[in-house]
């Protein structure tokens, strides 16, 4: 798999090996003012940490407040197994590997949306290829702290999402599948993107997805006994309507439409949005499918549209279900190809306008602004805005690509 041909990369191309260093600084920075400033605390890894344990000695994990309220576990049953391999060591010693793996984990997923912009989008030379993703780092470089400091795994589930993506190019269907589903078994919401698989006639790769949900589903009934597996994926289902209920979900379009122009408007009116959405998203996907058949090279136009579909329906979910901002970081492949559109194509006007939309996309921080003027800007969905602004730019910019490869 490409994971094996990182490290023969990085020794031959002198553009990954500065992007790798640029990144290991930064995470080294981190890691030690994280340390200096006493809060290397990974708080909601330290949740599924204790989740892990407590479901190891047949405790309740739902609906329980962890460590001194660091939080509730809300993720499926199936999640827990990942961290069982942790729960050999102490916390502290856990929360310093897993914080390297979530390094690793950002690290590496620049370095595959490199591999697949190159292949896919930009064949000719690209120069200063390590400044472009550093730069591409140093846009997400608020949520990728958020992340690192509270210890979640939206990184994680980005890069599982890039390589079941990048299996489904490479052929290799079943395999992309089974991490697809690895994705959906964690968070649901990603069952968005069965979409481009589905009318894509990809049976393959929803064949081994299917798979998956199956062997995840099972997996704690079989290990924990019929009855309490059972008894924790209900729980499960319970907990995450409970966490769409409470949650405030400022950077939704729901929110957008209730705050900015219709404050009456009923809550279950970000169900219908959820479902227009997917309308929308299936008109593309048939539309794109449609052009390709007239290009020249309709392979080729199959797998750039392919790629846009999936980068565009994962930076979209964060705009329609109720999560944290440092899930944004999701948008980190569309933000990556913009950088590389404005390199190539010598876009230099259109700059200061990217870099407004980055400031609004992960500019609002605490240390900037102060506390007060910071919760204001959060309150509006300055990210959620901004986010969507950067999807429809991506959009425009493979449109435009796309155009120019049907003339040429």
């Amino acid at each position: 798999m490409f994971i094996s041909e990182a490290p023969h990369m990085i020794r031959k191309d002198k553009s990954v090996f500065g992007f790798t260093v640029f990144a290991f600084l930064v995470f080294i920075l981190i890691f030690t003012i994280e340390n200096i400033n006493h809060r290397f605390w990974l708080t909601d890894f330290k949740v599924y940490y204790q989740a892990a344990k407590t479901m190891i000695m047949g405790g309740r994990i739902y609906f329980i407040q962890f460590d001194y309220g660091a939080g509730l576990y809300k993720y499926s049953p199936f999640v827990l197994f990942f961290f069982l391999p942790f729960c050999i060591f102490s916390y502290k010693v856990a929360a310093i590997l897993y914080f390297v793996i979530l390094c690793f984990v950002v690290w590496f997923t620049f370095i595959l949306l490199r591999k697949m912009l190159d292949r896919y989008f930009f064949t000719d030379r690209i120069k200063n290829e390590g400044l472009l993703l550093s730069f591409a780092l140093i846009c997400i470089m608020l949520h990728v702290v958020k992340e690192l400091h509270l210890g979640n795994f939206n990184a994680v589930l980005l890069l599982l999402c890039c390589l079941s993506l990048w299996n489904c190019l490479r052929n290799r269907n079943i395999l992309g599948g089974i991490l697809f589903g690895i994705v959906v078994l964690t968070k649901p919401y990603f069952l968005i993107l069965i979409l481009p698989l589905l009318f894509r006639k990809n049976w393959k790769a929803l064949a081994g997805m299917v798979f998956t949900l199956v062997v995840g589903f099972w997996l704690p009934l079989f290990f924990l006994g019929p009855a309490n597996g059972w008894e924790l994926h209900l729980e499960w289902f319970k907990t995450m309507f409970l966490h769409q209920d409470i949650y405030p979900g400022v950077n939704t379009v729901y929110y957008f439409i209730q705050h900015f122009i219709y404050p009456g408007l009923p809550g279950f009116f970000q169900l219908v949005i959820i479902i227009l959405s997917g309308f929308v998203a299936i008109w593309l996907i048939i539309r794109n499918t449609h052009l390709e058949k007239k290009s020249n090279n309709p392979i080729k136009m199959a797998n750039m549209d392919f790629i846009m579909e999936w980068f565009i329906l994962i930076a979209v979910i964060p705009n329609l279900v109720k999560t944290d901002s440092e899930h944004f970081l999701v948008c980190a492949p569309l933000i990556t190809f913009i950088i590389y559109s404005i390199n190539q194509r010598k876009l230099y006007w259109f700059i200061p306008i990217f870099i407004f939309l980055i400031f609004l996309y992960g500019g609002n921080s605490t240390d900037l602004f102060g506390r007060e003027l910071s919760d204001k800007l959060f309150w509006m969905g300055l990210i959620g805005l901004s986010n969507l602004l950067l999807l429809m730019v991506a959009l425009i910019f493979h449109f435009d690509l796309r155009r120019k490869e049907m003339l040429g």
